[in-house]
């Protein structure tokens, strides 16, 4: 628009005018610049933000897999073993809560070993 006004030869627009308006040209150009490298700027900041947001998540995904893997067996023996029917192994026995515990343990410590040994954590 202060284009279209600065190239027009009105008689009513002097050259004192026409400087004005110039400047005023500049300046909004300055500024629409300026604008369009803060919005560029500011959508890097927000990849960059995004980036870090969704290595973290994927972090903590991990670590809830991780967790489950590890429960996953100890779920499964015991869901097994809670049913309450007969032939369950040990139920004649005065230590076998221990030594399914002891059982359970022992898987834990295993798939902690594994897992180190994978590089898993």
């Amino acid at each position: 628009m202060l284009e279209t006004l600065l190239s027009c030869n009105q008689p009513w627009l002097t050259e004192e005018h026409k400087e004005h308006l110039a400047e005023s040209l500049d300046r909004v150009t300055r500024y629409v610049e300026e604008l369009n490298e803060l919005r560029e700027r500011s959508q890097i900041l927000n990849d960059e933000l995004n980036n870090a947001h969704g290595r973290r998540l994927n972090d903590i995904t991990y670590i809830f897999s991780v967790a489950a893997t590890v429960f996953l067996p100890l779920s499964f023996l015991t869901g097994l073993l809670g049913v309450n029917v007969g032939g369950i192994p040990g139920i004649e026995s005065t230590n076998g809560f221990w030594v399914f515990t002891g059982l359970c343990i022992a898987i834990i410590i295993a798939q902690v070993a594994l897992f180190k040994k994978l590089k898993w954590f």
